[in-house]
């Protein structure tokens, strides 16, 4: 609802060619740019006006601007995700960026330079605005009744953020918004979580696991196997013995020292070169895994709780992790990466909590499950199960 989500896609997909394009372009330039100026390091001058030295250094700065804002759009495309997701689960219409940065972990200033930006990019459906001298964000939402599944009463948005009806004690809470001519519903579902571990965790998570520790392994197998020939040529480049012995082998095509210490840098430039773009590549699977073993630990924490809120403070510690800033950072990015689901962290009253079983459901009928499309009507009848699923109380905008 507040995420340009086909914008989104095509700047995913092109993030991918580009990071493919850009690494490409350091590994093959700039590989051709080191071995130049080591090989004649006596001589830079010349190196510098080989035949391909332009194009390999243009190809190299092409390369490395083109990661740097990759990296920076994937980086900005999560945080836009994050801030989307936050919203749709927003039942006052107002968020205050001290709020926002109790949920995200970063300062003020920074979250209202990124939701400006996000506006232009990634985002809509917000404005930034002060009000009683308190800068707040405005969503453009119609917002209905709060009301108890269990016994229909209707409640106030505020009681329902404590996850209980206060007439029935139920837990079965659901909201329903209108905005941008879509209908969605915001339940509290806390029972379809008791004992049930599975209920927060993403799809397939045991899987993505498994893969990420076979890529982390092969990532780093083979970074390790890259270092280890960089290391060997570079002895070999010092060691007069072995080069004679290349010298004095039949099969050697190389008829000279110089030529074979070339030959011998050249293998290390390479092997390096793919060491370095590895290497960070295992961390980033690295991170990934403990972000999933992390959404691992709450899920099996939150499928033992007895009530649908838990304070920061109380959250599991996570591996050997009890620091509370290093428990949200992991939580925050398990659920980032959608590897924690039915669960946000939110700011109530100032205190910053985890909020179980919030279920969002976009385009379709609570009771029934059918599509909605275009409910602008203050009361909507489900054509289908005859369930009211609509009733407008207020708009934003």
């Amino acid at each position: 609802m507040y995420l340009k989500e086909k914008t989104v896609k095509l700047l995913g997909i092109k993030n991918i060619i580009l990071t493919i394009f850009g690494v490409l372009c350091i590994l093959l330039d700039g590989s051709y740019i080191v071995s130049e100026f080591v090989y004649y390091r006596n001589d830079p001058d010349t190196a510098l006006h080989a035949v391909s030295m332009a194009t390999s250094i243009r190809g190299t700065v092409m390369g490395v601007i083109l990661l740097i804002a990759t990296a920076i759009s994937r980086r900005w495309i999560g945080s836009a995700t994050f801030y989307s997701s936050y919203f749709e689960g927003d039942l006052s219409g107002y968020i205050t960026y001290r709020d926002l940065a109790e949920v995200t972990g970063k300062k003020v200033k920074k979250i209202r330079r990124q939701l400006r930006l996000f506006r232009r990019l990634y985002m809509k459906n917000y404005e930034q605005k002060g009000e009683g001298g308190k800068e707040l964000v405005e969503l453009y939402s119609k917002t209905s009744l709060c009301e108890c599944k269990n016994c229909g009463a209707h409640i106030e948005k505020r009681v329902f953020f404590t996850g209980i009806c206060p007439y029935c004690g139920s837990t079965d809470l659901f909201a329903k918004v209108l905005t941008e001519e879509r209908f969605y519903s915001i339940s509290n579902e806390f029972e379809a979580g008791i004992k049930k571990p599975d209920y927060y965790k993403a799809r397939r998570l045991k899987t993505k696991k498994t893969l990420f520790g076979i890529l982390l392994a092969l990532g780093a197998f083979v970074a390790i196997i890259m270092l280890m020939l960089t290391l060997s040529d570079l002895s070999h480049y010092f060691d007069q013995e072995y080069q004679k012995k290349i010298l004095l082998s039949p099969e050697n095509h190389l008829y000279s020292y110089d030529l074979i210490k070339a030959d011998i840098l050249d293998s290390a430039i390479y092997s390096g070169v793919v060491f370095l773009i590895l290497a960070p590549l295992a961390l980033l699977r690295a991170r990934k895994m403990v972000n999933a073993c992390a959404a691992d630990t709450c899920a099996e924490f939150f499928a033992k709780c007895q009530i649908p809120f838990v304070k920061a403070e109380k959250l599991p510690a996570i591996g050997r992790t009890s620091d509370k800033k290093r428990k949200l950072r992991l939580v925050r990015g398990a659920i980032r990466r959608g590897y924690l689901i039915h669960c946000t962290l939110e700011a109530h009253d100032g205190e910053l909590m985890a909020a179980l079983a919030k279920r969002i459901v976009k385009d379709q009928c609570p009771s029934c499950g059918a599509s909605i499309v275009g409910a602008v009507d203050e009361n909507y009848v489900c054509s289908y199960c005859g369930n009211m699923i609509m009733g407008v109380i207020e708009k934003k905008w």
